[in-house]
C-alpha cells in the first residue's frame, strides 16, 4: 500500500470514530434517579453542616454523587419556564438545600407543601459558599421526591 492510502485510511478512521462518539454524546440520556440506588443518605441539617464546616472535605466527598437527603421543605421556587427548584432547610437558617427537579417530575414538585417532611434524591453537583452573609446553598440536580409525609 502506498503512504498516502495509508494516510487516507487513518484520517477516515479517525473522523468515523469522532462522528460516532459525537453522536453518542449528543443523544447522551441520564438515568431517572427514581431507579437509581443513592451513594449516600443524610439529613438537610447534616450536609448543610458537613459544607460549612470544611468545605473542601465535603467538595470532595459529595460532588458527582447520588444523595438522598430527608429534611422539611423550606421554600418552593418556580421559574418563568415552569421549572420547579425546592429549597430544603431550617426556616431560621439562611444556609439550604436547592434542589432543581428534574422535568419529567414537576408535577411531584407542584403538589409538595412549604414545612412538609420530605425526602429527595439528586446528583451534588456543589456548593455555593456564605461569603457576604447571605447564606450557603448545597446543590443538587435532577432531583426527584421520593417520599412526602
Amino acid at each position: 500500500m502506498s503512504r498516502k492510502k495509508i494516510i487516507w485510511t487513518i484520517v477516515l478512521l479517525i473522523l468515523a470514530g469522532g462522528s460516532w462518539y459525537g453522536y453518542k454524546e449528543y443523544t447522551r440520556t441520564y438515568k431517572d434517579l427514581i431507579h437509581v440506588n443513592a451513594d449516600i443518605k443524610i439529613s438537610v441539617t447534616d450536609i448543610i453542616r458537613e459544607f460549612e464546616t470544611n468545605d473542601s472535605a465535603a467538595n470532595k466527598k459529595y460532588p458527582g454523587k447520588i444523595v438522598e437527603l430527608s429534611g422539611n421543605v423550606k421554600d418552593i421556587v418556580k421559574d418563568e419556564s415552569g421549572f420547579f427548584t425546592v429549597v430544603f432547610g431550617d426556616t431560621a437558617s439562611l444556609s439550604s438545600v436547592r434542589c432543581s427537579i428534574d422535568t419529567s417530575h414537576q408535577q411531584d414538585a407542584a403538589r409538595l407543601i412549604i414545612g412538609s417532611s420530605t425526602i429527595v434524591r439528586g446528583a451534588c453537583t456543589g456548593f455555593n459558599k456564605d461569603e457576604m452573609g447571605l447564606g450557603s446553598d448545597v446543590i443538587l440536580n435532577r432531583c426527584v421526591i421520593i417520599e412526602k409525609k
